[in-house]
């Protein structure tokens, strides 16, 4: 199984901004704020990591972009 993007409960002020930024469903909200990574629809693009003001998700992979 790949690596998942981490998510750190106790750094989300449960914002939301992951949810809204994920373009594929990988990000839920629960009943009390927060969010949590669903692994079947992450597709390993990092905008979750990339908006969140509080540091609360890390992925622990690296986005390679081939050019050409």
């Amino acid at each position: 199984m790949p690596v998942m993007p981490e998510h750190r409960d106790e750094l989300c002020a449960g914002c939301g901004l992951c949810w809204i930024a994920c373009p594929g469903g990988g990000i839920v909200r629960t009943g009390d704020g927060i969010s949590i990574i669903e692994t079947g629809n992450c597709d390993f693009c990092g905008i979750c990591e990339a908006v969140c003001p509080n540091y609360a998700i890390r992925c622990e992979y690296t986005i390679v972009v081939e050019e050409g």
